[in-house]
């Protein structure tokens, strides 16, 4: 058996027992579409891109090709939570298989190298971080990898929905280790993001095999819903018919919070809620209360969902219209892997496409924001290396995590910091100069990307605004699918013309309920009615278990409306500080270039305030209306 040093060697192997061996080895009586296809082509020692839908089966190809292949397969992921639960079965199975990440101690991730170097293994799980460390780059070359997989393949392109720079080094690994038969597979690919994976991966010559997006068990909604209010009717109107555990994706932290206690409070739904913003054992716990609840919700940012391993979610909501159709349709995704009727509903209001526009002009650094970057690693050389950490990078240069690491990327690339092998958990680099025009190079790629972010939030708003064609059929033809459907009803277009009704009009969109009349829903009115009592921003987020953020999120929404003075929350120094530096960055629409020009004593949390105060008074000065 795999596992007890009787793996057979690829030529042993007739591809007529494959059956008996899928039998055996995984319980199944036959492959899904496609993976047969794929499996045929790895062994033949061609390349294959793979794409297929949510839960059809991806991972089971490169699993069963360990089972055959003469040495190692190797299989980059980013979905470390899964990988325990995989490699589990796998050796329940008499497979020989581990995982390599940061959840092992130093010494069991050094055993289990050690096993990988002496070719022990037939399968190896590691996320693309790892591929710069030196002792297992030094345990690959003597392991011999015969088949490496990329899972999540889309991560490696720039034009994907969820970029992750550590993917642009598999290329190079990949060419290290003789370019062994690489199969890359994903649930989400454009036919531009597909060539873009073949291109970073160097695979010219590999098969594409599309099974296609279409999911006929999925039905697609879109509901109006231009303030608060409506949004919450929406989804309660969606729990009162749908029954079963549903995912609801907001756009904040903020709302993660506010929406789980509104529904925990007033409609008892036991709710829980994940974000960036939570310690990793936090995140976990959530993760797997969610898993082992029924009828549980959980309300979270797209941090969540990657890998999730639950086949029975009967809804997935988006409380806030998503950044592109590809992030869309994955999310979307994780309804119904059961292959059981779900539901899939986007809440439209047009003025939530500010958010996406926001986070857009935040994917990278600012030129400024990189020199800061470079400072501060510069700052940390001792004798020729600095070595720093995410965290304190993070810490220090108040830098999102995936923007920090876009950073670094653009660093990498623009020959001012050369990375050495890790030391432990931190980083380490040769530090070069930072040019004028490495600079100009770098600014110059982040505006071609976000010019592209924008092309795809449009063609997410033409999705949401539709009135004239199937929503399934916009979904596939955006992936270049142009195969039939076989779902019915697909989509509340379908439904509404099968029921001879009238197609709303999304873009007629009239007057917004303002922030006062929604106050009751969003929960700002027992944040308000702790301000009153005289308690500080600290002690109401302690009395309301939410975050710091949250409250000055809170905060500003009262000073704006005239409900909170701000001298109750930011002092007279502070205040004039930041107003000064509001004058010289010329604009209160983003609080970064803000925050660059003020000490480190100053947080976002009172910027944001004085920010609102300033368009309140901005507004006042224009009759009521903004500037």
């Amino acid at each position: 058996m795999p596992g007890d040093g009787h793996k057979p060697a690829t030529q042993a192997v007739d591809p007529a027992t494959f059956p008996t061996l899928l039998k055996r080895y995984f319980g199944l009586d036959a492959f899904r579409p496609g993976q047969r296809e794929a499996i045929d082509h790895v062994m033949n020692g061609r390349d294959a891109l793979v794409v297929m839908p949510t839960g059809s089966g991806k991972s089971l190809i490169y699993q069963f090709c360990a089972l055959i292949v003469p040495d190692t397969a190797l299989i980059i992921s980013p979905l470390i939570a899964l990988m325990k639960d995989q490699v589990d079965r796998l050796q329940s199975r008499g497979i020989a298989a581990t995982y390599i990440n940061s959840s092992l101690s130093g010494d069991e991730q050094g055993r289990r190298i050690n096993q990988l170097a002496a070719g022990k293994l037939d399968l190896v799980y590691v996320a693309p971080e790892r591929l710069r460390n030196q002792a297992f780059l030094t345990a690959l070359r003597k392991a011999r990898v015969s088949l490496l997989a990329v899972d999540e393949a889309h991560c490696i392109s720039q034009w994907g929905h969820d970029f992750r720079p550590d993917y642009l080094h598999i290329g190079a690994v990949r060419n290290m280790l003789g370019n062994p038969a690489t199969v890359a597979l994903t649930a989400t690919a454009t036919v531009d993001v597909q060539q873009d994976i073949l291109d970073q991966l160097k695979l010219p010559g590999a098969e594409r095999i599309i099974t296609g997006f279409s999911r006929p068990n999925l039905v697609f909604h879109v509901r109006y819903t231009p303030d608060l209010q409506s949004k919450m009717q929406a989804i309660v109107k969606v729990l009162g018919v749908v029954k079963g555990a549903g995912i609801i994706y907001v756009g904040t932290r903020r709302e993660a919070e506010e929406l789980a206690m509104t529904l925990e409070g007033q409609y008892k739904v036991p709710s829980f809620v994940y974000h960036g913003g939570m310690e990793k054992s936090q995140r976990s716990l959530m993760q797997d209360a969610f898993l082992s609840t029924s009828n549980a919700v959980m309300i979270a940012t797209n941090a969540f969902g990657m890998g999730v391993d639950r086949a029975d979610v009967r809804f997935v909501a988006h409380y806030n219209i998503p950044g592109s159709v590809e992030a869309y349709y994955q999310e979307a995704g994780r309804a119904g892997r059961d292959g059981k009727l779900a539901q899939c509903m986007l809440l439209y209001a047009p003025q939530d496409r500010k958010l996406q526009e926001w986070f857009i002009e935040n994917d990278s650094p600012s030129r400024n924001e990189l020199i800061g970057l470079h400072r501060v690693i510069s700052s940390r050389n001792r004798n020729g290396v600095s070595s720093v950490s995410i965290d304190d990078l993070v810490r220090v240069t108040r830098l999102f995590e995936v923007k920090l690491r876009v950073g670094l990327s653009q660093l990498e690339a623009a020959g001012s910091l050369a990375r050495l092998e890790n030391e432990g958990t931190n980083l380490r680099y040769e530090v070069q100069e930072l040019t004028e025009d490495a600079l100009d190079i770098a600014q110059a790629d982040v505006q071609r990307r976000r010019a592209y972010k924008r092309a795809q939030l449009d063609k997410i708003i033409d999705y949401a605004e539709t009135t004239t064609r199937c929503r399934q059929r916009m979904l596939v033809e955006h992936f270049g699918d142009a195969g039939p459907l076989n779902s019915k009803p697909c989509c509340d277009w379908h439904i509404r013309e099968s029921r001879g009704e009238a197609h709303p009009n999304y873009k007629d969109t009239g007057p917004a309920k303002s922030a006062a009349e929604t106050a009751k829903v969003s929960s700002v009115d027992t944040t308000a009615a702790l301000f009153a009592e005289g308690l500080s921003v600290k002690e109401v987020a302690v009395r309301r278990g939410l975050t710091l953020s949250t409250i000055y999120h809170h905060a500003a929404q009262l000073i704006g409306e005239g409900q909170l003075p701000l001298r109750q929350l930011v002092g007279e120094s502070a205040e004039l500080q930041i107003r000064n530096a509001v004058a010289q960055a010329g604009a209160v629409d983003r609080l970064a270039p803000i925050k660059l020009l003020l000490p480190d004593s100053i947080d976002y949390g009172e910027i944001r305030c004085v920010v609102a105060a300033i368009s309140a008074e901005q507004k006042a000065a224009n009759g009521g209306s903004a500037p």
